[in-house]
């Protein structure tokens, strides 16, 4: 197996760094699956051993590498699957910000690794400085690769165009520090409520006028949720209770240059949050739903 890419241009290798930061937020280890034409990152639930994946982030390398070569494990299985430290590749791509060049490549020292070579300017002469770091890696075998494919979920009920993530982000937060769990409503008329209850109190905030990309209704509700949204038609109106924590991870998001994000619903079960940017990255949460 080989690996070898080049990134030169400064806006790639910045989002590139921002993207691998939010990925480090949501879990210590993740899997970086090496293709032909693409990278992927891949994060699976800490607690719960072999699962579908949590985040999936498809990252085009024609898109960030200026160079990319890559041979897999033989002719019939093309890809390399490599599980690693996301904490420990975000605080080695930190510089990236200021670099001039970073190459990435696999290669064998003390144990597998995948070694980052960046080159820095320097401040006082007009050489550049050559900075390595070498991340450990384990290459996962091949049968375990079907527990890393993209989660086949079902069908949303609605799919949402979501406000700034900034202001998402800030609205979640404040509601963590008095609930951990956060309800939240779409509607087909394009409104998006976020909702926390506790003993004391019960706390809106809504958005209006969201582009609604597909409803697949009528929504059946056979719940006391209900009560909440008395005044609108409940079955074009579908809800998931979600963990606050997760919801405000993925929210961290708003670093990244993006042009869109979506959030689908699968009625009380499942939330898919998606992340679009101009250089076709395409980043996917799933938050399982919180039934009682």
């Amino acid at each position: 197996m080989k690996f070898r890419a080049l990134m030169v241009d400064a806006g790639p290798m910045r989002e590139f760094a921002n993207i691998v930061t939010i990925i480090s937020k949501l879990s210590k280890e993740c899997i970086l699956r090496v293709a032909a034409d693409t990278l992927y990152f891949i994060v699976s639930d800490d607690n719960s051993g072999p699962a579908p994946p949590v985040l999936w982030c498809e990252i085009p390398q024609a898109m960030f590498f200026s160079e990319y070569q890559m041979v897999g494990l033989d002719d019939e299985h093309k890809d390399i699957y490599l599980g690693l430290s996301s904490g420990n590749l975000s605080r080695s791509l930190v510089t990236l910000k200021t670099a001039k060049s970073l190459k990435m490549k696999l290669t064998k020292k003390q144990c597998p690794c995948l070694t980052l070579e960046i080159e820095m300017p320097s401040s006082t002469s007009q050489q550049t400085r050559n900075v390595t770091h070498d991340i450990p890696v384990i290459v996962i075998p091949r049968k375990m690769w079907s527990e890393f494919h993209e989660p086949n979920t079902p069908d949303p009920d609605i799919s949402i165009e979501l406000p700034a993530l900034k202001q998402l982000r800030t609205t979640i937060d404040r509601m963590r520090t008095m609930a951990s769990e956060v309800i939240i409503w779409a509607s087909a008329a394009g409104r998006l409520t976020l909702q926390i209850k506790t003993d004391m109190a019960k706390v809106s905030t809504r958005f209006k006028e969201l582009r609604v990309e597909a409803f697949e209704g009528p929504i059946d509700h056979s719940d006391s949720e209900t009560e909440s949204q008395a005044n609108e038609d409940m079955s074009r109106i579908c809800y998931c209770r979600v963990d606050a924590k997760k919801l405000s991870m993925f929210l961290s998001a708003d670093q990244v240059t993006h042009n869109r994000t979506l959030c689908s619903i699968v009625h009380k079960k499942l939330v898919i949050l998606c992340l679009h940017t101009e250089e076709n990255v395409r980043l996917q949460c799933f938050i399982s739903g919180i039934v009682y």
